[in-house]
């Protein structure tokens, strides 16, 4: 069963994260925040203002390789986009793992939508060029925007969460079955239990089926389980291509928009299943 289908010139650092303006709460694991933001290295107080923006301090020390054409030279992240440009900056999990999957088909069915709005899109997955050429194959992603980071490096730099006890010697398959429970993942158990009870505030997924007799216009009972039961016939037997790195299978991502240097909405992922909303990520685009 095949997966379902659903609906860059440097810019250097000048130490400062844009124009001061009034801002909300720093954003944390699993929240968002449309105002400029500061990683926990060198963060203020929560509620303070912040100037130094450490994300792109982090970025402009940070290379990854494009998963298109012949050469797989390195490219510094923070080349990708430059002057006053708006800027998408998606990390993923790793390229076999069901959130990496589940966002990359929300980011493919909306793209336009993102650059419609004058963003450009940059998508980086954990793995390496190979896994990440054959992860667009199977989910009919377009590699023009996709880098892989083979080290995850670049995801610890950005305090990424690094789920179940990061820095003990347990398999990292255990460490995977405990995220899956919960265990290092906040929201996960909520987010599967969604999958099957449904949710009147979400789309629906498929255009038409036999869930239609549950009604339309939002999404149905069983059917984001569904969607993720296909989703997880495409990994497994892709297995051993999509993941090159066991040790990163448990390693978060997160989502950035920057507008030049200025950092205006991001989330870091607090566990599995819990990326950052396609719809939230339009909105900051329109107000940014």
């Amino acid at each position: 069963m095949a997966p379902v289908t659903t609906t860059h010139s440097r810019r250097f650092l000048r130490n400062r994260c844009g124009p001061q303006r009034k801002r909300e709460k720093l954003f944390s694991r699993g929240r968002t925040s449309s105002r400029p933001l500061a990683s926990t290295r060198g963060r203020a107080a929560e509620g303070e203002a912040s100037t130094t923006c450490a994300e792109l301090l982090v970025l402009q020390n940070a290379s990854v390789q494009p998963c298109f054409g012949s050469d797989q030279a390195e490219v510094n992240l923070a080349s990708l986009w430059g002057g006053e440009e708006t800027h998408v900056l998606l990390f993923l999990s790793h390229f076999g793992d069901l959130t990496s999957w589940e966002y990359a088909q929300k980011v493919r069915d909306r793209m336009g939508e993102l650059t419609e709005r004058g963003a450009s899109v940059t998508v980086v997955g954990l793995g390496s060029v190979a896994s990440g050429k054959k992860f667009a194959e199977l989910l009919k992603f377009p590699t023009s925007n996709l880098y892989a980071d083979p080290s995850g490096q670049v995801y610890k730099n950005l305090d990424f969460a690094q789920g179940f006890l990061p820095d003990s010697d347990v398999s990292p398959y255990v460490k995977l079955l405990g995220m899956l429970a919960g265990v290092g993942s906040p929201g996960t158990m909520a987010e599967v239990f969604r999958g099957y009870v449904g949710d009147r505030d979400a789309e629906q997924i498929f255009d038409s089926g036999p869930f239609d007799i549950l009604g339309t216009g939002y999404q149905r009972p069983f059917e984001l389980a569904t969607l993720r039961l296909s989703n997880m016939i495409g990994i497994l037997p892709n297995w051993s291509e999509l993941v090159t790195q066991e040790d990163l299978i448990c390693q978060q991502g997160g989502t950035f928009i920057f507008k030049g240097e200025d950092l205006v909405h991001g989330q870091r992922d607090a566990g599995i299943l819990k990326y950052a909303s396609i719809d939230k990520v339009i909105q900051a685009l329109d107000e940014a």
